[in-house]
């Protein structure tokens, strides 16, 4: 999916907030779908772009990685390397990570992007191996010849990815039966995406919240200001900030608004025998840099 971009970002982001309290139920899905989906605050039209994930479905988690991944690697001051190790312990399984290391010192390249440089964009699709989704990394571009790098990205089931290899085989053509999702870098909604999708994973986690990569999240994609309101705000109120909630929820769509300074995030909590229950975000970026400067909440239905 296309995206609006904002140019890059300095090192060092935080969040604060003002908004309403919500707490609900937790449910689970095992599927992702990464479609256009209108925003509750905005008309929906083709030129308004958004993407959708599923807590605990496949592609929507590696995309998850790979979206926050890059992100990290893409940082003007250089490398974010404490969201990076956060990531890397939180993604990947301990034996791959180690046998991914010594590729990486043999080989002397990122053994996750298989490059020396980040994409300019890539997509994450479904495979037809239930373990396995393909992602697909497009670099260069402008006056540089763009060049494509496929990988496929094995995920074992609570576990967590178990392999990475490069491949020449195509993904599946997209359709009402192949999902996948889509990010830009540099771009607002996807690093609005990146950012809460790789934070949802890491409250989720089974062993109780990863709080390496929560608090590595947070120093990277928030304002340092808005980071310390938004301490403030959740010492108060007992609550989440980031999510406006006390639980994970079970599906999210971030989404353009007709504010280029303003991206919107829907979460649905609850779901199976528990009622489902909507909030609409508003979440701030500063104009320049794309950091968080603000999250509020608009409605909770």
């Amino acid at each position: 999916m296309s995206r609006n971009t904002h140019p890059r970002r300095r090192p060092g982001r935080r969040a604060a907030a003002a908004g309403l309290l919500l707490a609900v139920g937790l449910g689970m899905s095992t599927q992702v779908t990464a479609q256009a989906a209108a925003p509750a605050t905005a008309k929906a039209s083709a030129a308004l772009r958004s993407v959708s994930g599923f807590n605990g479905d496949l592609v929507t988690q590696v995309a998850d990685f790979y979206g926050a991944y890059v992100d990290a690697k893409d940082d003007p001051a250089g490398p974010d390397t404490a969201q990076v190790k956060a990531l890397r312990a939180h993604y990947l399984t301990p034996a791959f990570a180690e046998r991914l290391a010594a590729w990486e010192k043999k080989n002397k390249v990122d053994g996750v992007l298989r490059a020396r440089h980040v994409p300019v964009d890539w997509t994450v699709s479904e495979s037809d191996n239930g373990l396995e989704v393909v992602v697909t990394l497009t670099f260069g571009g402008g006056e540089s010849p763009t060049t494509t790098t496929r990988l496929v990205v094995k995920h074992e089931p609570g576990s967590g990815i178990t392999d990475i290899r490069t491949t020449r085989i195509a993904p599946a053509r997209a359709s009402a039966g192949v999902r996948s999702v889509s990010g830009r870098t540099g771009d607002s909604v996807t690093q609005v995406a990146d950012f809460y999708g790789a934070y949802v994973d890491a409250k989720d986690d089974p062993m109780g919240p990863d709080t390496a990569l929560v608090k590595a999240l947070r120093a990277h994609y928030l304002t340092p200001a808005f980071a310390e309101r938004l301490a403030a705000w959740e010492k108060k109120n007992k609550v989440d900030g980031v999510l406006r909630a006390r639980h994970v929820p079970v599906d999210w769509t971030v989404s353009e608004s007709g504010n280029s300074r303003e991206i919107v995030v829907t979460h649905a909590f609850g779901g199976g025998e528990s009622p489902t229950v909507r909030t609409n975000l508003v979440v701030e970026l500063e104009p320049v840099f794309g950091d968080v400067t603000d999250i509020r909440t608009t409605s909770a239905r």
